[in-house]
């Protein structure tokens, strides 16, 4: 899917994640909204909450994620998961939060 700016029509060639409602233009700073398509329509995402997220982290047993610099620790481990969903950190951990994301916005 190709993502192009309406302020300055650049194409966005950063990473979306599924969860995404919008993504800023890395040029201009404009807000670019990232539909889904079903079929011929076109909807927009239901967004990613974070402290919604630390909620369900916290039903798993999880109490070491903090919301406002988003650095979720396991062990010695650590994740930074972005308000966008989007997530960054070892591959490991990022794989098994990317797992709790998915189960978490398939419950929404």
């Amino acid at each position: 899917m190709s993502l192009e700016c309406k302020g300055c029509g650049a194409v966005y060639k950063g990473s979306v994640s599924p969860y995404s409602r919008f993504v800023t233009c890395p040029y201009c700073g404009s807000v670019i909204v990232v539909p889904t398509t079903i079929g011929h329509e076109i909807t927009t995402r239901q967004g990613f909450s974070i402290e919604e997220f630390k909620t369900f982290l916290a039903s798993r047993g999880i109490s070491t994620f903090d919301t406002v610099s988003g650095v979720l620790r396991l062990g010695n481990q650590e994740v930074t998961v972005y308000e966008d969903g989007t997530v960054s950190g070892p591959k490991s951990l990022k794989l098994r939060v990317e797992k709790w994301l998915h189960q978490f916005m398939s419950q929404k």
